[in-house]
């Protein structure tokens, strides 16, 4: 894929969208200044120019190019950067109040905040609220395509900024092509058809959340308590129970899945497994005459000493002590 700043897949051709191209040489000692200056004579309100600072380097020129399009309240944008800095959200700040996401064709954009950083590389998507500020750095030569919806628009819950998945999931994937045929065909389309599109587009963009999200008070213990029913069910019967299989059945994500037993202080997903595994060993080795080899086997450990170890690490005793 070219990484030159004229050329993408991407790319907006309505004539009328709003463009911002700027290149400003690394060395030119006002090159935030000029930055700034020309991105607000080019891009006004309608692409406002974020909290931003250049690196200072003897060569080269920093540009970048963004084309942009609207469906009514939604927008979305073709954009090229080298590298940069700033930050963006907060309060009056910069789309504070928008849901911005960011599709990395290639190269990387870095979000921190709280300590917390999310990196949405190449082929990702990066969904993050703006209500409070991100701080944020462009990799060089970098191309992403950015959809902002108003944030009063999607239901984020409550302890969760910033959601990541891959853009080939099914629900990613279907987001995307209905923005690549929007583009496409957006120049002919009404204002009946535009609304019909933005409604669309939203629906989308609420189920690829849907999918990679969930409400922590709603929906966590009721997946997680299914899971370990599941669990439950198939331990003696297979051995290769994985996350994968287990979401699945349960026909959800294996995110979503880890996110239900992410909550707490209890065991992740293959740790519960494990402990239900080693209790029912303990019960066989209390009440049968199968070795320890035989039950370490039977409960899919990799061999005796690994269950010795695993054992004695979660009761305080070596199997032949239970005995």
């Amino acid at each position: 894929m070219s990484t030159e700043g004229g050329v993408s897949p991407w790319r907006i051709g309505n004539p009328s969208a709003p463009v911002v191209d700027i290149t400003v040489p690394y060395a030119n000692e006002n090159r935030n200044r000029v930055l700034h200056k020309e991105w607000r004579h080019q891009g006004g309100e309608r692409v406002p120019v974020p909290p931003i600072r250049l690196p200072r380097r003897s060569e080269g020129a920093y540009r970048v190019r963004i084309c942009k399009q609207y469906m009514l309240d939604l927008s979305l944008e073709d954009q090229y950067s080298d590298a940069v800095a700033g930050t963006t959200g907060g309060p009056r700040g910069h789309l504070e109040d928008q849901i911005v996401t960011s599709v990395t064709l290639n190269g990387a954009w870095r979000f921190t905040a709280g300590g917390r950083r999310t990196t949405a590389g190449a082929g990702t998507l990066c969904a993050r609220r703006n209500e409070e500020p991100w701080a944020f750095e462009v990799a060089r030569g970098t191309r992403a395509v950015a959809l902002t919806v108003p944030a009063s628009e999607v239901r984020f819950p409550a302890n969760t900024r910033a959601v990541t998945a891959e853009q080939s999931s099914p629900a990613a994937a279907l987001l995307l092509a209905q923005l690549r045929l929007w583009t496409e065909l957006s120049d002919g389309l009404g204002a009946a058809a535009v609304a019909a599109v933005r409604n669309a587009t939203l629906e989308l963009f609420r189920g690829l959340m849907n999918d990679q999200v969930i409400d922590d008070a709603e929906v966590a213990p009721a997946l997680r308590g299914a899971a370990m029913d599941h669990i439950e069910s198939r331990l003696l019967a297979d051995p290769d129970l994985d996350p994968r299989g287990i979401a699945a059945a349960l026909n959800v994500s294996v995110r979503t899945l880890y996110r239900a037993f992410g909550q707490g202080a209890g065991p992740s997903v293959m740790g519960y497994v494990r402990e239900r595994r080693l209790e029912r060993a303990r019960a066989e080795l209390a009440s049968t005459r199968l070795t320890v080899s035989e039950i370490a086997a039977r409960w899919h450990f990799a061999d005796s000493s690994h269950f010795i170890k695993a054992y004695k690490k979660r009761f305080a005793e070596t199997p032949a002590a239970c005995r």
